[in-house]
């Protein structure tokens, strides 16, 4: 299998206190059960076990293959809540996907699976994923793909072209920039060059399999209440083998989709950007977006990734953040009738973090929701969850830039007040220079049920410069500190960036 786990599916006391912070008991969702600390006392042992099952839903055909994990480190840690220190346990992985670990008290453990870390009382967990494509390599080095093809309807400025092909799951877009980019009132192309390694899911296709490969005009259009938006128009399928690092060429005609449908929505942007402070008092709104897709229907009720190309309609038709009510938006289909339609809402921030006096890196999160596409058309589009509270690394609050927080630090934050959580992600991220520039590194990520995380050991290095971001996540049905990967309608995330901290 070459397809990561990971990008086939998602990521404070004083220096000397010890357990450096409030103890996790004390931050615990009113619905969750403290640690049975007692339990460890009087010497319980348990096994900690993991498999890691991948499904592919490909239109060839389904296939289930076991990630391997005979490479990925696995320790389970667990901490005393009097003194703060944590105690590893080493555990193996294996290449049929299970992961084991013996011997471990019983209790609350953070299972690290190679930088990633599971907050959880449970023994079991479920590291498999739902995905859509056959299994399949990734195309990394520079493979150019040249078009020649007629029957565009007359190409308009804001039109762009979508790639895609279902079986293997690939997807891309190609907009201005590169060579034979059709001009305004152009109605073919004429060698159309792009580099397919640059696609978004570059997973190489092969007609011997059952790929085919697909290029869709996106057109820029005016819905029944004047809102622009793009819609798939016109497609041109083809049979076509990629040889990673070899030019490619073919040519074809645009023909359109017979099936066709409608998208409304009422988009309420106003709440979205009501958030941008949560995020981070010195957040700048950045996009506001909605997709609309398909996919495959036996992903629907599997845990499966959700949105993405090929695209049915993309709306992001100006940079303000007012409410609108777009009335009907039209597009044509190519996909199977019996797929599923998913929508996907997002806001987007940013904030900048420098490192001495070198050039500001711009952090980019979301606050998103993803749902079927009938939900969006039901009911206003707006937040299921809102970003966390008053975040605290240790007992300060971690919007400021803070030093001395300790190398055993914690973070601590309180419930959304929009939405309920059910779980919440934490991401590290280490600051770093390069060429005069400040670079951003993700160091870990650590899943949890609770509203508070201790970061274990050897995350935080003395006289390294970091800063977290803290998520908020709604997805019903699904622990992703048990289940990382396993993804469910309805969903929603929100992220807050902390200030940075240092040991």
């Amino acid at each position: 299998m070459n397809r990561s786990l990971i990008s086939l599916g998602l990521l404070v006391g004083m220096t000397g206190v010890g357990c450096a912070g409030l103890d996790e008991a004390e931050a615990v969702e009113s619905s969750v059960s403290t640690d049975a600390t007692s339990e460890v006392a009087q010497g319980v042992t348990t096994q900690v076990t993991g498999t890691s099952v991948v499904t592919f839903v490909a239109t060839s055909g389904n296939e289930t293959k076991p990630y391997d994990q005979s490479f990925t480190s696995v320790v389970a840690y667990t901490r005393d809540s009097t003194t703060g220190a944590f105690t590893a346990y080493p555990g193996t992985g294996a290449a049929d996907g299970s992961i084991s670990v013996p011997n471990v008290p019983s209790g609350r453990i953070y299972l690290k699976l190679g930088s990633r870390y599971l907050v959880s009382t449970s023994r079991t967990f479920d590291l498999g994923s739902t995905e859509w494509g056959r299994d399949g390599t990734f195309v990394s080095s520079f493979t150019p793909v040249t078009v020649s093809a007629t029957g565009l309807s007359p190409w308009q400025p804001g039109d762009y072209l979508e790639v895609y092909s279902l079986n293997p799951g690939a997807f891309g877009y190609v907009n201005t920039g590169v060579t034979g980019f059709p001009q305004a009132g152009a109605t073919s192309l004429s060698g159309l060059t792009f580099n397919y390694a640059n696609m978004a899911n570059p997973v190489r296709i092969d007609s011997s399999l059952g790929d085919v490969f697909s290029l869709a005009q996106m057109r820029l259009q005016t819905s029944a209440n004047g809102v622009s938006y793009r819609a798939m128009h016109k497609v041109l399928d083809t049979s076509l083998t990629l040889v990673e690092g070899q030019p490619a060429t073919f040519s074809g005609t645009f023909t359109q989709p017979t099936a066709t449908g409608t998208f409304s929505v009422d988009w309420r942007r106003s709440a979205f950007e009501a958030l941008r402070t949560q995020v981070n008092p010195d957040a700048v709104s950045t996009y506001s977006e909605i997709w609309m897709s398909a996919r495959p229907a036996a992903l629907s009720s599997a845990g499966a990734s959700i949105s993405g190309q090929p695209l049915l309609v993309k709306l992001n038709p100006d940079t303000q953040r007012t409410d609108l009510v777009t009335g009907s938006m039209t597009y044509n289909n190519p996909l199977p009738a019996t797929w599923q339609k998913v929508a996907l809402a997002a806001a987007g921030f940013t904030k900048s973090y420098a490192l001495g006096s070198a050039t500001p890196y711009t952090m980019s999160v979301d606050i998103r929701v993803d749902q079927e596409a009938s939900a969006f058309t039901a009911a206003p589009v707006q937040p299921l969850i809102g970003p966390v509270q008053a975040p605290l690394v240790n007992t300060r609050g971690a919007f400021q830039n803070l030093t001395g927080v300790g190398t055993d630090a914690s973070l601590r934050w309180s419930k959304p007040l929009v939405g309920t959580a059910t779980n919440y992600v934490v991401n590290i991220y280490r600051l770093g220079t390069s060429n005069g520039s400040t670079t951003v590194t993700r160091v870990t990520s650590l899943h949890t049920d609770l509203q508070s995380v201790y970061l274990p050991p050897g995350v935080l290095q003395a006289g390294q410069t970091y800063f977290a971001e803290i998520q908020s996540w709604y997805q019903p049905g699904s622990d992703l500190a048990t289940s990382p990967f396993k993804r469910a309608l309805p969903r929603a995330r929100a992220s807050v960036l902390t200030g940075t901290f240092s040991p």
